[in-house]
């Protein structure tokens, strides 16, 4: 009996000695797997450092960029938001005329099939108190092949007999180019006319120039030619239609 016991106890500590091995080198390698642990986190933590920097920098200059987007943004809208022109009255008021006419109306007689050279362009014109009338822009489309505004002369209202309606006319000296197809080289008098509207918004009344016509004066050839023994060239005459321009309200700077 004291034999087994004595080998019981000995197998006892036996066992408790391999248990407490096996707790040491267990608690040894979780001591190594917390080191490494540990290291891994502290790597990890530092390439969340570094990503967190370059993330930030990129957010600074984005940030920047959209400031300067929003800025010119509101630059824009400002751009963008005109205030509208309106005029009451006809006296100083400035106006853009964008025409398209010809130097010279079509032939009444279709056997002569007459060609017309056509210009076109913008005149900014404004119409003084006094009656007078001031050049201020001329931006002509074609070139050297276009024509050469020299005069705007006074302008007047009128009141039409044939529709009882508001008009207003002035009136054109232009240098035709030297291609001209039927007076190059020469000054010819352009006449001027649009419809005057009264209209009536939330700012009150204002006027627009509305059906732009442009005619010219042509000598009209009596019967026969002759009127009993003298020319009768330049004694009558007629308005003949040559083209057409379209009038917007201009800032009075």
């Amino acid at each position: 009996i004291k034999i087994d016991s004595f080998l019981l106890s000995t197998k006892n500590i036996l066992i408790q000695s391999l248990v407490t091995k096996r707790i040491d080198n267990y608690s040894k390698k979780e001591s190594l797997f917390a080191t490494a642990d540990a290291e891994n986190l502290r790597e990890t933590a530092k390439k969340l450092r570094e990503e967190a920097e370059v993330l930030e920098s990129k957010l600074k200059v984005d940030g920047r960029r959209d400031n300067n987007n929003n800025n010119n943004n509101k630059e824009g809208d400002n751009d963008s938001k005109v205030t509208p022109i309106f005029y009451t009255s006809l006296k100083e008021s400035i106006w853009n005329l964008s025409y398209r006419f010809a130097s010279d109306p079509p032939s009444d007689n279709d056997q002569d099939n007459n060609d017309v050279s056509n210009y076109s362009g913008k005149l900014t014109v404004k119409l003084l108190s006094n009656g007078y009338s001031e050049l201020i822009s001329h931006e002509p489309i074609g070139g050297s092949n276009s024509i050469t505004i020299q005069k705007v002369w006074g302008w007047d209202p009128e009141v039409s007999e044939e529709d009882g309606l508001d008009y207003v006319l002035f009136s054109v000296n232009a240098l035709l180019p030297p291609m001209d197809t039927n007076a190059p080289n020469e000054v010819v008098r352009y006449y001027w006319q649009a419809r005057v509207d009264t209209t009536t918004n939330n700012e009150g009344k204002y006027l627009s120039l509305e059906d732009g016509t442009v005619t010219m004066k042509k000598d009209v050839e009596p019967p026969g030619g002759f009127w009993g023994a003298f020319n009768g060239a330049g004694i009558l005459a007629q308005f003949r239609f040559v083209g057409n321009f379209v009038a917007k309200p201009a800032a009075n700077k």
